[in-house]
């Protein structure tokens, strides 16, 4: 799909090489090249695995990362696997022994909507779980689905970073109830919109979720509920704690006012 003359600029390019990504303006458009990037360590997998028990969360169990080809073969086939099933991802375009090439996406990140005006960011939050459920009835799952890896252009979502594969490390509803978590643990935190508003969204949305997966999302508020006593101030405990931290206490509410499944 890229001529030969593409294929040479960017195969002589050291951009993608130094920096994993690099973006080309082509005669066949814009495009994003992404380099192969090297395997997570194991001390990260170790970690994940220690917080999955002692949280009684399977949503934390480590997904494989390999890294190298392996990583780009992985997300070249969740690529074309999700676009089969009708979900908007970036079309791949070359896939070579050292780099994949993706149609780029123009957009901005779905998370950078959450800090607009209350009444925008409610309705970004909303769409954003919509998103989900609609993939999510196709069968389909992400891999990180941060509101950082889903993209807004002209108003529909694209999703984006797929160099894992869940289904390698758990079950379908697992993994869907995990893109749900990991979703929401991007969104609490910086929203401008009232918690309480927040709240009557999910509560809408969590209602329509498939039985198996939202009892999963309940089993993980549970296995989180303790962690809402982590000190609220980013300062000087860092982002990850406050984010964990405003999760936690958000769907510890959830959970208990609405343990429908619990």
């Amino acid at each position: 799909m890229l001529s030969a003359a593409s294929l040479h600029t960017i195969e002589t390019s050291q951009g993608w090489r130094q920096h994993r990504v690099e973006m080309f303006e082509l005669p066949e458009g814009r495009v994003v090249v992404k380099g192969q990037r090297p395997a997570r360590g194991p001390w990260r997998f170790r970690l994940l695995s220690a917080l999955s028990r002692c949280t009684r969360n399977p949503l934390l169990r480590p997904v494989p990362a390999r890294g190298g080809a392996a990583a780009q073969a992985t997300e070249v086939r969740r690529l074309r696997a999700l676009a089969a099933a009708g979900v908007p991802v970036p079309e791949v375009l070359h896939h070579a022994d050292q780099f994949i090439v993706l149609r780029r996406v123009e957009g901005d990140a779905l998370q950078q909507h959450f800090l607009a005006d209350p009444a925008t960011a409610l309705s970004a939050f909303r769409q954003g779980l919509e998103g989900l459920l609609d993939l999510h009835g196709r069968g389909q799952y992400l891999s990180q689905a941060f509101a950082r890896n889903i993209l807004v252009s002209q108003g529909q979502l694209w999703y984006i970073d797929f160099e894992d594969d869940p289904l390698e490390a758990m079950p379908l509803p697992t993994a869907q109830a995990r893109d749900l978590m990991a979703y929401m643990l991007s969104a609490v935190w910086v929203h401008s919109a009232p918690r309480a508003e927040l709240m009557t969204v999910w509560s809408a949305v969590a209602a329509r979720v498939a039985p198996p997966v939202l009892q999963q999302v309940h089993q993980a508020a549970r296995g989180l509920a303790w962690l809402r006593h982590l000190p609220r101030e980013r300062k000087p405990w860092g982002r990850d704690v406050v984010t964990v931290q405003a999760l936690a206490e958000f769907m510890h509410h959830w959970n208990t006012f609405e343990p429908a499944l619990s």
